[in-house]
């Protein structure tokens, strides 16, 4: 019996040893696995021009995961470069193929599709509309007092734009296009006399498209009669993106950083002084996709 009892232990350490070294390796993959950072994919080329819109929604998405990096984790943003447009951009979204969140502006229709952030991007600066113009044709736009005024011009907009389906559906005559780059020189060969801009966009687009010889109209300031937030958007089967996102806007909103990245884009401090020193006529326009 006492030899037993000094075999036994002898007998049964290697065993124990191997269960030790399993665990071991077991806990120390799981440890590596939750360490892995959350891969977030999002449409197109990455941009350096500070003063491009789509510089500021890319910086602002990874500044509110990088204000919830403590508590959820590490993250890595790619590019997936597919060139199909912001159509294509919604359904690979929305079948979870290759795109997990874009900005976009809330509609009815989208939030059906997929799952909004609940946080204006853009400080209502999407709520008012501006028209970008050949230079020489502000005297036909002067004397504009009303929609129906207005109506009598037609309008250029991107194939899937939402302010391109509000102008049709409140009867204007609209032709779109699916270049983006082209709709400005399609404007410039005057195959239709406006583009209508956001206050967030408009500064950007003159310079941008300087050669044209476009300029912003003078007189003019249209507001939907329902607010169109700008928003981030997800795939409904991915709420703890959504949550991470919202968390870290508001955490950057509290702590007056998403107001410094805002205020850094020339074109949305441009817009935003615009606003408040507007003395141009206005003209309310029903917004059919609100949200």
């Amino acid at each position: 019996m006492p030899l037993f009892r000094l075999i036994w232990p002898v007998a049964i350490l290697p065993l124990a040893q191997k269960v030790a070294a399993v665990i071991g390796m077991v806990l120390l993959l799981a440890v590596q696995v939750s360490a892995d950072p959350l891969r977030i994919s999002i449409t197109g080329n990455p941009t350096t021009n500070k003063t491009e819109p789509a510089y500021f929604f890319e910086q602002l998405l990874i500044l509110a995961l990088n204000k919830t990096r403590q508590t959820d984790g590490d993250f890595e943003l790619v590019h997936n470069i597919h060139g199909g447009g912001i159509a294509r951009d919604r359904a690979m979204l929305i079948a979870g193929a290759g795109i997990d969140i874009m900005w976009a502006s809330a509609t009815k229709e989208r939030q059906q599709q997929m799952l909004m952030v609940p946080v204006d991007l853009l400080k209502n600066l999407n709520n008012y509309r501006v028209l970008l113009i050949n230079k020489d044709s502000q005297s036909q736009f002067s004397n504009v007092k009303t929609l129906d005024d207005l109506k009598k011009f037609t309008v250029g907009s991107g194939e899937h734009w939402t302010d391109g389906n509000i102008f049709k559906d409140n009867g204007f005559n609209v032709t779109f296009t699916s270049s983006y780059s082209g709709l400005f020189k399609m404007l410039a060969a005057r195959r239709f006399n406006f583009i209508s801009r956001g206050l967030h966009e408009i500064g950007y687009d003159v310079k941008e498209y300087k050669d044209l010889a476009l300029m912003q109209e003078e007189t003019i300031l249209l507001k939907y009669d329902v607010p169109i937030r700008y928003v981030f958007f997800v795939n409904k089967n991915n709420p703890s993106l959504a949550n991470r996102v919202e968390r870290g806007l508001k955490i950057a909103q509290q702590d007056g950083s998403f107001d410094q990245l805002f205020y850094q884009m020339p074109s949305f401090k441009e817009g935003e002084e615009f606003l408040k020193n507007s003395r141009r006529t206005q003209i309310e326009i029903k917004n059919t996709k609100a949200d």
